[in-house]
């Protein structure tokens, strides 16, 4: 389970309702993920704390809103919905590939809006990408 948010800042803080103690942990890992993939992994659990305590409430609501969107549409909402073709022997059914999926954006519909709506304020979804360059000597 992610430290960077737990059951009581989910049930407290941000008031989520749709996860239950037994589910929040598979939830949380999962809606992490997304959250992190989003802000190209800017925040860790080792980091969170150097953050402004409004960036860090904003990154942790973020991830509660996906956890309430994997809670109502199921974890595997991701692998289920995606509407891919496929071709066997000479019978081709148009669909996204894999590649489209991704590239095109429409993973975007697996993502809770809300998401966006918190990390837009942080600044964390800058396409920029920290590079060995930008960081600190003796990162190695």
């Amino acid at each position: 389970m992610s430290a960077i948010v737990d059951y009581e800042f989910y049930s407290t803080v941000y008031c989520g309702k749709e996860a239950d103690e037994t589910s929040f942990p598979a939830l949380c890992a999962r809606a992490t993920d997304v959250v992190e993939a989003l802000t190209h992994y800017a925040v860790t659990e080792e980091n969170i704390n150097t953050f402004v305590p409004l960036i860090q409430k904003l990154y942790k609501k973020a991830i509660c809103a996906q956890i309430d969107f994997f809670a109502v549409n199921g974890l595997d909402a991701i692998a289920g919905g995606t509407e891919r073709g496929f071709t066997v022997g000479k019978v081709s059914m148009s669909g996204k590939s894999g590649s489209e999926i991704i590239h095109k954006g429409s993973m975007a519909e697996f993502i809770a809006p809300m998401v966006s709506q918190y990390l837009e304020q942080t600044g964390l979804l800058s396409p920029q990408v920290q590079t060995a360059r930008d960081m600190p000597l003796g990162w190695w």
